[in-house]
């Protein structure tokens, strides 16, 4: 018999674990399952900061404020209140459970990064990721909350518009096994693997997104995609957005801080799509300077900081450029493009963090609510995280534990999500039939071809082109077999990954399509005029009888309307 949970999560970054910590108290069956291990999430990575108003000049409105302009006006209103009425209340959890925020004579030491009116992004010694990551997996372990580490979700067990459970494969033991749960909490996070330059880690495969979406869930938003205009040449290694608020300049082949041109007011610290266009803009102008290896980039010049700026808030950058570029920042500057960062879209939820399928939630970068629009702030994801995976957690607490399900009831091959009739025996036998070398070439050759058609600059001939070429490549991906059996379990998880941004990216395309816009992050060069007339909604796609369907919703405005988005 299989063991029944009543709140399963699935990803240990950090939605994940808030999920788990404010589920585990009304329930005592509260698991998470991560095809990773939880110090190797990718919160881990987060340096730029946490927003919340610390100073007492800010306040809640001006944050509000600041967010739905930053979105270029697509985010939901009470969504973006929701956000931001509760980051005070995290952030004192935070500090209750032993993360220490950079102070100043007791006061908080906060950044002003990209669209903001006022500093509100809060840090702890440059690794505020890696601080709230190890301080929520302190009170996971306290809590004796199981985790189940090394699993690679496949499926979700669902059927008639109600989710039950998931499938998933261990990679440790070569083992496939069904998981019922009253309740499913998707927090996966990021999908920009899917892209080849991004500053996302490899394990960025958009698992969370593209289960959902083959179970029949909407997606929102899914044509947004962040690129951060700061990461090294080559590496995609991220700057942090924390080095402009420093004080770092951008400049040109001709030493001209260009930022003038696109931003006078806020010069470097516009908002992130902003700042990565005119990047482009310049190189595609020929103002860009030349690497004899990497092609074309931009300068982000530290040399005129002071010794005492450069150690006090800058000092993870210096050392990391020192010891892996064997470059002094203070006396020569750094060679940057932008990169994919960060998705806006993801899994339709409401503010209660349900999905369009009954018993399904999600929470964190694989959700959208959508508190971000079409861009982003700088700050906004760590706490987004967090007082979301909260709500989500505490769904919970609605579930009568009394109510008795017969897992034994439910015929395992009708209610998986791919519909196969023998779905456990088919992932096994696929197992020894993959041509791994095949699915590395397949994965580079999406890569390449969402980052030359579908990134920072698009038109239709270049969409219209990537979805033509990612149905050849998905086509041949799912026909290719071979009779290799050395394959070990680690190596054929890529298989798995690479069927899920498949997915991802097909909903990226045809929703980036459809919108004839620039909104945001999303710049159409054949429709370069944001259209509020025609398309102040959100886009939804949902696969239906194995077809993508596309839809409009609108979005929700409470008393904040659309302007002007100058900075």
């Amino acid at each position: 018999m299989n063991d029944f949970i009543d709140v399963l999560i699935v990803g240990s970054g950090i939605s994940g674990l808030r999920a788990a910590l404010e589920a585990s108290k009304y329930s005592d069956n509260v698991k998470i399952i991560s095809k990773l291990p939880v110090m190797r999430s990718h919160s881990v990575s987060a340096a730029g900061g946490i927003n919340s108003v610390s100073v007492s000049h800010d306040s809640l409105n001006s944050f509000i404020a600041d967010t739905i302009k930053g979105s270029d006006y697509l985010a939901d209103q009470d969504a973006v209140s929701i956000l931001v009425n509760n980051t005070t209340e995290e952030i004192k959890y935070l500090e209750s459970i032993g993360v220490n925020f950079d102070k100043s004579d007791k006061v908080y030491s906060a950044n002003k990064l990209g669209g903001a009116e006022f500093s509100r992004a809060l840090n702890s010694s440059s690794q505020i990721g890696l601080s709230i990551m190890q301080r929520l997996y302190d009170e996971v372990k306290r809590n004796d909350i199981q985790i189940l580490e090394n699993w690679h979700v496949l499926d979700l067990i669902h059927k008639d518009g109600i989710c039950y459970g998931l499938v998933a494969f261990n990679k440790d033991h070569n083992k496939i096994k069904s998981f019922f749960s009253r309740i499913v909490i998707l927090a996966t996070g990021p999908s920009g693997h899917i892209y080849s330059n991004t500053t996302n880690s490899t394990n960025c495969t958009g698992d969370g997104v593209a289960i959902a979406y083959r179970a029949g869930a909407y997606l929102k938003d899914m044509e947004f995609v962040q690129f951060h205009p700061t990461s090294l040449i080559g590496s995609n290694i991220l700057i942090t957005e924390r080095a402009r608020s420093a004080g770092a300049y951008l400049f040109n082949k001709n030493g001209e801080r260009f930022m003038t041109k696109y931003a006078p007011s806020s010069l470097e610290l516009a908002p992130r799509d902003i700042v990565s266009r005119s990047i482009i803009n310049e190189i595609d102008n020929g103002l860009g300077l030349k690497d004899s290896k990497y092609g074309d980039y931009i300068e982000l010049s530290f040399t005129h900081l002071s010794d005492s700026v450069l150690n006090e808030k800058l000092s993870d950058i210096k050392d990391m450029t020192s010891s892996l570029l064997n470059v002094d920042i203070s006396k020569t500057p750094l060679k940057i493009i932008p990169a994919q960062h960060y998705m806006m879209g993801g899994i339709l939820i409401n503010i209660n963090c349900e999905t369009s399928i009954q018993n399904l939630y999600s929470a964190g970068e694989c959700s959208c609510l959508s508190v971000h629009g079409a861009n982003r702030l700088g700050g906004n994801s760590l706490i987004e995280c967090l007082v979301f995976g909260k709500i989500a957690g505490e769904q919970i607490s609605h579930y009568d534990k009394n109510t008795k399900v017969n897992v034994n009831s439910i015929d395992f091959d009708e209610y998986v999500g791919r519909h196969t009739e023998h779905y456990i025996e088919d992932v096994k036998d696929s197992l020894n039939n993959i041509d791994l070398e095949y699915v590395s070439n397949s994965c580079a050759k999406l890569q390449s071809l969402m980052t030359s058609n579908v990134g920072i600059l698009r038109t239709n001939e270049l969409l219209t082109k990537a979805l033509s070429e990612l149905s050849i490549i998905k086509t041949q991906l799912l026909s290719n077999n071979s009779d290799n059996t050395n394959n070990s379990e680690y190596s054929v998880f890529s298989y798995f990954e690479l069927l899920n941004m498949l997915d991802v990216a097909e909903a990226i395309i045809s929703s980036s399509l459809l919108r004839e816009e620039s909104r945001g992050s999303h710049f159409r060069l054949d429709f370069p005029l944001r259209n509020d007339k025609d398309w102040l909604s959100h886009v939804l796609v949902q696969l239906s009888n194995s077809n993508l369907k596309t839809s409009l919703e609108p979005v929700i405005i409470n008393d904040i309307f659309p302007d002007s988005r100058t900075y």
